[in-house]
């Protein structure tokens, strides 16, 4: 469609700038129904007392116009098509380091089962687990959830982790390995980001676990007489402040079978159609109820599929990561 108008009519035109007034026509040029352009023509006085002559002229100039958006158009989509695919092989890359974070086997034997269950919100995620033996009875398992999301909660996931092993090489004292993290990674974050962190340490000849809760969503210790116990105590999340204000050390004495059931936000921050939230206060419910002769792979299933059917028609917002361990006397 043509738009012509003449001077004296163009000055009219609401939110036409008087610097317009020197040209004799517009034409707007559109892509796809959108307005992607409009060309002004002036000196026209000779074409306009050949009606002919102005109708071919505005027709070229248009159709011209429109193979230029054409190929300005093309042009940007082939960079967005190429900036993507940039950003899907650097994910890609992210993803491939990142599950090289978790420990390729978990243990599995008479005496004692780790398992572990990961379900990504995105191709990367926030979420780590461990297992780090020490010796032959002692080991290391831990739970962490980084703020943020995609490939720079990877990266700081990833030096964490690397940190956290090196740590456990040189000592098996929880509070210096935690006060030497939270200052690595307040040093690394200046406090933009934090890590929230649950871990534990296993003395099977002592028969002790000790462990250290660092803002983590508290995790259960469930006996074979299914008593359930909460694992709160610890200090504050990592990377916050420059020392941590406060710390404990827990130790725990066991001399009965037990199962200690740890997980990330994702779980508890699930949400239904109503908009509630699942809580701590029905996870540690689904524990209680579970059958102490359940495999750990199946309690791992059942509450996934417990999950699937709460979230109704909403989508996981979060990670989720279980993480689960066994001593069997």
């Amino acid at each position: 469609q043509l738009i012509r108008e003449e001077v004296t009519q163009l000055d009219q035109i609401e939110g036409v700038h008087p610097a317009f007034a020197e040209f004799d026509l517009l034409i707007p040029i559109y892509h796809k129904d959108n307005l992607m352009a409009v060309v002004f023509l002036e000196n026209l006085s000779e074409l306009n007392q050949e009606q002919d002559g102005m109708i071919d002229t505005t027709k070229f100039v248009q159709m011209l116009s429109n193979v230029i958006i054409v190929a300005i158009e093309n042009k940007k989509l082939v960079r967005k098509q190429l900036s993507q695919e940039a950003l899907r092989k650097e994910l890609e890359i992210a993803r491939s380091v990142q599950s090289r974070l978790f420990p390729k086997q978990l243990p599995n034997l008479p005496h004692l089962q780790v398992e572990a269950t990961y379900l990504p919100n995105d191709m990367v995620g926030g979420d780590y687990y461990d297992f780090i033996p020490l010796d032959a009875d002692k080991f290391i398992c831990c739970i962490a959830d980084v703020s943020g999301k995609g490939v720079p909660a990877s990266l700081l996931m990833a030096n964490f982790q690397a940190s956290l092993r090196v740590l456990a090489r040189q000592t098996q004292d929880l509070g210096k390995i935690l006060e030497e993290l939270n200052f690595l990674i307040y040093d690394h974050v200046q406090g933009e980001n934090f890590i929230t962190f649950f871990v534990m340490l296993f003395d099977l000849e002592k028969k002790t676990v000790k462990y250290v809760n660092a803002g983590h969503n508290p995790a259960f210790w469930v006996n074979e007489d299914q008593n359930l116990q909460p694992l709160e105590n610890g200090t504050t999340i990592l990377g916050a402040f420059e020392a941590l204000p406060f710390l404990k050390v827990t130790e725990l004495n066991y001399d009965q079978s037990f199962t200690v059931f740890s997980y990330t936000d994702g779980v508890t921050e699930l949400r239904n159609d109503a908009g509630e939230e699942y809580g701590t206060t029905r996870l540690q419910d689904f524990f209680a109820r579970q059958p102490y002769a359940y495999q750990l792979k199946a309690i791992h299933e059942d509450l996934i599929k417990s999950l699937n059917m709460y979230r109704q028609k909403q989508l996981f917002c979060d990670d989720v990561t279980l993480f689960s361990v066994r001593i069997c006397l």
